[in-house]
């Protein structure tokens, strides 16, 4: 197949839901059409004529945009949409809610969704519950297919610090589960309890004492797997509330392919993981002592370190490929199936 990809290289999610994914089909031998989205210039729709199927991905208000789709439309090009997020579920506690996620923002990103809706014969997103929500939108087919990691970025880096590196990298979004876990205060009997004990977070600030706590605000993604290397455990904390239900489970993946050993809320796509994935699950009340626990055991971190490498590298998207491959080919039948109905 020759596939398409429109996707915003500077977006980390894009490398997820679409540039990893088309690149690992380039090397099964598929011929992939990268368009990199320059919000200053218009997109070009010669490149993507010939193609059987173009993959768009989420977040994306380019000019011209849904006139580009429908000339492909008509020239008989599958299209599939990749959204992985839905901002009415974004907690209005979130620092600069209105600015970033309410208001006009989600005013605009629920219209691009609707026009998309009505011009994708597939869409493919991260979690069951994303696709129950999509469905009351959208009729064609919804595939579920998780985020997986591109395998060229994780290596291990040797942990040369004294005592154990707690982090946890998280979004502004998080400030929900930091008040409804009570998060400060369980980090502060933490670290009050074992001396040895250092947190370090990006993207969401934490109030700890700042002998004992770093924070990062923001880690360029390709910079990444260098941050999460410096961890001896990493912790992945959602509270009871709709959006922990539509994360998908890809930062605990990260942790592991960094061969970091991980703690996670017990809710969500984390439920179903544990030991065998380089991690454990815990109940809200659980955190405290399940931190403690795994940080004064350097034979649990070990234990967990080898089994979070080993999964971390099953979760590489080169195991995967063929799932976005099968995605693709339905698309491209739904469009064949689009071709032979009647015009309105």
């Amino acid at each position: 197949m020759k596939i398409g990809v429109i996707a915003h290289p500077d977006i980390g999610n894009a490398t997820y839901r679409a540039i990893a994914p088309m690149l690992a089909l380039g090397e099964l031998g598929h011929e992939i059409v990268h368009v990199k989205v320059d919000e200053k210039k218009k997109l070009s729709v010669s490149a993507l004529i010939g193609c059987d199927v173009v993959h768009v991905y989420r977040g994306i208000t380019q000019p011209g945009l849904l006139k580009t789709i429908d000339e492909l439309r008509r020239h008989g090009v599958a299209i599939t949409w990749d959204d992985d997020d839905d901002l009415r579920l974004t907690p209005p506690s979130t620092p600069g809610y209105k600015h970033h996620h309410g208001g006009m923002v989600l005013e605009g990103t629920l219209r691009w969704r609707t026009a998309m809706f009505l011009r994708a014969d597939l869409v493919t997103t991260t979690t069951q519950m994303l696709a129950d929500r999509f469905r009351l939108q959208f009729n064609g087919p919804i595939e579920v297919i998780e985020n997986y990691l591109d395998s060229s970025r994780y290596a291990r880096v040797p942990r040369r610090h004294e005592g154990v590196t707690i982090g946890w990298v998280a979004a502004q979004e998080h400030a929900a589960d930091v008040e409804m876990l009570e998060l400060v205060p369980m980090l502060r009997n933490v670290l009050a309890r074992d001396e040895r004990i250092r947190v370090m977070t990006a993207g969401i600030k934490l109030n700890l004492d700042r002998d004992r706590y770093r924070f990062t605000n923001l880690v360029p993604f390709k910079d990444l797997p260098l941050w999460l290397g410096h961890l001896d455990l990493g912790i992945a904390p959602i509270a009871y509330h709709p959006m922990s239900y539509a994360r998908s489970n890809v930062k605990v993946k990260e942790y592991a392919a960094a061969g970091v050993p991980w703690v996670a809320s017990a809710r969500g796509s984390y439920a179903g993981l544990g030991a065998k994935a380089g991690g454990i699950t815990v109940a809200d009340g659980g955190w405290e002592q399940a931190l403690l626990d795994v940080a004064s055991s350097r034979f649990k971190r070990m234990r967990l370190r080898r089994n979070a490498e080993s999964w971390g590298k099953a979760q590489h998207i080169k195991h995967h490929t063929a799932r976005w491959e099968s995605v693709m080919h339905m698309a491209v039948d739904a469009a064949q199936r689009r071709a032979l109905q009647p015009a309105n």
